[in-house]
């Protein structure tokens, strides 16, 4: 009987709204068409510290700050004008005014309620700071994201960070620490007043606070910078109270830890405080990262292209010169006289200009000690040999050589060569050096050739000889070595590519 009695209690509209209006979270102020107020919300207290009978009969204006009322009363009276459901001033910069004096900003729902021939305007007023602070984060990550994406580099962002952290958490000082070593810390970024002295201050991995904070990834709230344990000397200067350590941490990888502090007087950071500055850290770290990111991809890109204008510059420019060079050394053996001259000049121009070619690739930025291949190699280790050598050995190839040849492959080759050249530089006394590697079809080939003494008989020679031909039988392959006409001497060494498959 009591559900049914439960059941047939009439709902009274009245009780309803009275309930849902004192527990409205949002502040509601009520005002006629002189825009006196004649009724408030208990919210008024919270928002505003009046007392919602202190309000009544009093203008909206009491509520405003002094240099918006004009402004804000021009608003009002258009809105009577054509009233009609809807936010005030929508994308203006609205604010309030509490008893104290107070400003702090305000987003507000305007709704027109008319009562007999008596029109009235209900705003619903709520505090926007939380929601003025997420937009002004947005902001300053999406800017150090515009300038990080643009190319600025990690020295030209700390300052926007710090500077923007600082004011975003309304403190006083603000820095950044970063590791430097695994030892050693250093504060790279600082800005508040006073904090000048800050910057470049080395911090101990193992004690500093800011290290320690960066390990655990969890903040750190303090409540005297001033007598506050491990925190950066001098700190005491500035009349530190309140701090924050925050970790400076994108996805896994730790950047560091941001550092803010507050004078003595000011108010201790509190949890929303905290949670707000371990988002814009966050952020900017990861801000930060994607900005490393794209560095390192335009790092690459220039690697590939300076690789591209290399292979290029290899497979066209300098074979044409080197086989030029050669038809022209072929040609010069049967001519004496002046045009034989003239023939081994052009012959030592084309050299120069060989060797200047490749001087220049080894110099395109994008190269550098890393970079890798098996031209790459022997280019090397020509140059490590062009002083005991007294000429720099010409190079030609033919084919994908950095693709087609297997790595095993690959390093006897670059010991053949090796002993090849040290073979010339201790018995050759060599003018002139050719190197000649090809791929033909199934086949590694490499041709060593001098105008030398020609082969020796000494057992240096004899050796070194035996260690080229064991390593082409070991990989199932040939080598041959014979004098060269008129003089000099020609080594032949051609291998398989797939050695293995080959033997069995």
């Amino acid at each position: 009987m009591s559900d049914s009695k439960a059941s047939s209690t009439k709902l009274d509209p009245e009780v309803l709204f009275r309930e849902i209006f004192s527990a409205s979270p949002d502040a509601i102020i009520v005002i006629d068409a002189t825009h006196r107020i004649v009724l408030t919300s208990p919210s008024v207290t919270t928002l505003f510290g009046y007392r919602p009978e202190d309000l009544i009969g009093q203008s909206i204006d009491v509520l405003v700050p002094d240099g918006r009322r004009d402004q804000h009363g021009d608003h009002l009276r258009r809105f009577f004008g054509a009233p009609h459901p809807r936010e005030m001033g929508v994308g203006l910069d609205l604010a309030g005014r509490r008893r104290d004096g107070a400003e702090f900003p305000i987003d507000v729902s305007l709704t027109p309620v008319k009562l007999g021939d008596a029109l009235y305007v209900a705003a619903f007023v709520r505090d926007a700071r939380a929601r003025r602070r997420a937009l002004d984060r947005l902001n300053a990550v999406n800017e150090i994201t515009k300038q990080l994406l643009a190319g600025a580099q990690m020295q030209e962002i700390l300052p926007l960070v710090v500077e923007r952290a600082r004011l975003l958490c309304h403190s006083d000082a603000a820095w950044i620490v970063m590791p430097t070593t695994t030892n050693q810390f250093e504060i790279v970024s600082v800005d508040g007043k006073g904090t000048e002295f800050l910057l470049g201050v080395l911090l101990s991995a193992d004690t500093s606070r800011s290290a320690e904070v960066m390990r655990s990834g969890e903040p750190d709230v303090i409540e005297d910078l001033s007598t506050a344990d491990n925190v950066p000397p001098g700190v005491v200067d500035l009349d530190l109270g309140p701090g924050l350590y925050v970790p400076f941490i994108a996805d896994q990888r730790r950047l560091g830890t941001l550092v803010l502090g507050r004078v003595h007087g000011q108010t201790p950071f509190q949890p929303h405080d905290v949670a707000f500055a371990e988002v814009f850290a966050g952020a900017a770290a990861t801000a930060i990262e994607m900005g490393s990111v794209r560095a390192e991809i335009d790092r690459l890109s220039i690697v590939a292209e300076d690789e591209r204008i290399a292979r290029d510059m290899h497979d066209t420019v300098i074979q044409e010169l080197f086989a030029l060079g050669m038809s022209l050394q072929a040609m010069g053996a049967s001519v004496t006289g002046s045009v034989g001259d003239r023939i081994s000049a052009a012959v030592e121009s084309l050299d120069d200009v060989i060797r200047q070619i490749r001087n220049t690739i080894f110099r395109l930025p994008g190269r550098n000690e890393a970079a890798s291949g098996l031209r790459e190699e022997m280019l090397r280790l020509a140059d490590r040999y062009h002083h005991e050598l007294g000429v720099l050995p010409r190079i030609a190839f033919l084919g994908p050589v950095d693709f087609a040849v297997p790595e095993i492959v690959s390093e006897h080759l670059l010991h053949v060569f090796g002993e090849g050249l040290s073979n010339v530089g201790r018995h050759a006394h060599a003018s002139k050096i050719d190197v000649v590697v090809a791929i033909e079809g199934e086949w590694l080939s490499f041709s060593l050739i001098d105008d030398g003494v020609g082969i020796g008989d000494g057992p240096s020679a004899g050796n070194g000889m035996r260690n080229m031909a064991t390593r082409a039988e070991n990989l199932g392959g040939t080598c041959t070595v014979r004098r060269r006409n008129p003089k000099g001497t020609i080594v032949e060494w051609r291998v398989p590519l797939s050695p293995f498959d080959r033997m069995n």
